[in-house]
């Protein structure tokens, strides 16, 4: 306990936002290939057949969550596993770091073959102060492009919170009481290492329950937010029949493995579906709006 009281005070000290914002507008390229193996990798993962995808077919939805993520050699991670702060991101103190939401434009389909560069900038940060404490939030841009033609653009919502032993997580009710369609899913492990497998993301909340329970004090492993959203979209197409234009999901609670995670979804009008998935413990973990 006195290490993280000093841990915190450490945190308060050297937390100068003056200097994060010098972040902003930072920015990477990278690339990567879509390939016919990544897609059955991430169509298995969610539990689909994986098929026999060919050049020039359409990818999934949600695949490029998968593409081109940070590489970086083992001595140059963190304690949990992420690259080390700093680079791209600003370094932030705050030990927990966690995918908030995320706002998607979809400007044409992805197709197997393509080869897609992605630019990652800081759009902008900012710290406020929550109920579990102060939180750092860094708002990052990414776009897809391929052939020099953008597919697709996003702002990402990256929250950095201080570590609290304090695990009472509010339960928040969904705003509707009657669904068009549910489905449910069990977040077994093993979909969780292999989302992280095809995502080359080390975060150890993920698969590590030692590091996941003891060092950042979670009931269980975390369940991926990008493979949260990925499962409301895909509801969201499926009973739409057509591909989103505009896909905007926040996280409200935490998910956690060995749960059952209901999906349901609510048709607003043809252009319009919200989508939601809940656990029994804590109710809405995450909402989500397709645009078609």
């Amino acid at each position: 306990m006195i290490i993280i009281i000093l841990t915190k005070i450490l945190q308060i000290i050297y937390m100068n936002i003056e200097e994060l914002k010098k972040w902003i507008g930072s920015s990477e390229t990278s690339e990567d290939i879509i390939t016919s193996s990544l897609e059955q990798r991430f169509r298995a993962t969610l539990d689909i057949d994986p098929g026999d995808p060919k050049i020039g077919d359409v990818a999934s939805s949600g695949i490029h969550w998968t593409l081109a993520p940070p590489v970086y050699k083992h001595s140059d991670l963190g304690k949990d596993s992420h690259p080390k702060k700093g680079g791209f991101l600003p370094p932030v103190t705050f030990p927990r770091r966690m995918w908030a939401g995320c706002e998607t434009d979809f400007y044409s389909k992805l197709y197997i073959g393509d080869k897609v560069t992605k630019i990652s900038s800081v759009d902008d940060i900012s710290l406020k102060e929550g109920k579990s404490g102060k939180l750092c939030f860094v708002k990052a841009k990414y776009e897809f492009y391929v052939n020099n033609e953008i597919k697709i653009k996003e702002f990402h919502n990256i929250v950095y919170r201080e570590i609290s032993t304090n695990q009472n997580i509010q339960k928040v009710e969904l705003p509707f009481e009657k669904f068009d369609n549910e489905k449910s899913i069990y977040t077994h492990p093993t979909i969780m290492f292999r989302y992280s497998a095809i995502t080359f993301n080390g975060h150890r909340i993920h698969y590590d329950y030692p590091y996941s329970t003891k060092e950042e004090f979670y009931p269980d492993l975390v369940f991926h937010g990008p493979l949260q959203a990925t499962l409301l979209l895909h509801l969201s197409e499926e009973n739409a029949n057509k591909t989103a234009k505009k896909f905007i999901h926040r996280g409200v609670s935490p998910v956690f493995a060995n749960m059952n995670l209901k999906l349901k979804l609510k048709k607003i009008d043809d252009e319009e579906y919200h989508s939601f998935s809940e656990t029994d413990q804590h109710g809405m973990a995450m909402e989500g709006k397709a645009y078609f």
